[in-house]
């Protein structure tokens, strides 16, 4: 019974992963941008943009990764540029609210996001994405 939940969980450990590196990343960001920021803050900063993080790639991720598996897709490449496609589109979404961005820091924010999804795609690859297909 155990072994049937193997699949299952690799799926659900990958996107944790993901979700915590993003996470991870953008509290680091923004603790460097306000000074005087400490660690304790600096773990539930973390623990805030994970949740958004998850909030936010939820549902595209339940599509994408249900059509990944169901095609057995293996490649990295794949997860990456699904991530840096999500986090672009969610970064654009996210910045409409700014009042009036800049056309420059608008490109630099969405070009910085899609690297960023890019490597949370692949951290997702590297726990889960490269058994895509196998029970």
């Amino acid at each position: 019974m155990l072994l049937g939940l193997r699949g299952p969980m690799r799926l659900l450990w990958g996107y944790l992963g993901a979700c915590v590196l993003m996470g991870f990343v953008l509290a680091c960001v923004a603790a460097w941008t306000m000074p005087g920021t400490a660690a304790p803050e600096l773990f539930a900063l973390t623990v805030a943009l994970t949740k958004l993080a998850m909030i936010v790639s939820i549902l595209p991720s339940l599509v994408v990764i249900a059509i990944f598996e169901w095609r057995g897709m293996r490649r990295w490449y794949g997860y990456a540029l699904y991530g840096a496609l999500l986090s672009a589109a969610a970064s654009v979404l996210i910045s409409g609210s700014v009042e009036g961005p800049q056309t420059l820091n608008l490109i630099t924010i969405v070009v910085c996001f899609a690297f960023l999804g890019a490597v949370c795609g692949t951290v997702y690859w590297w726990i889960a994405g490269r058994f895509a297909g196998l029970p």
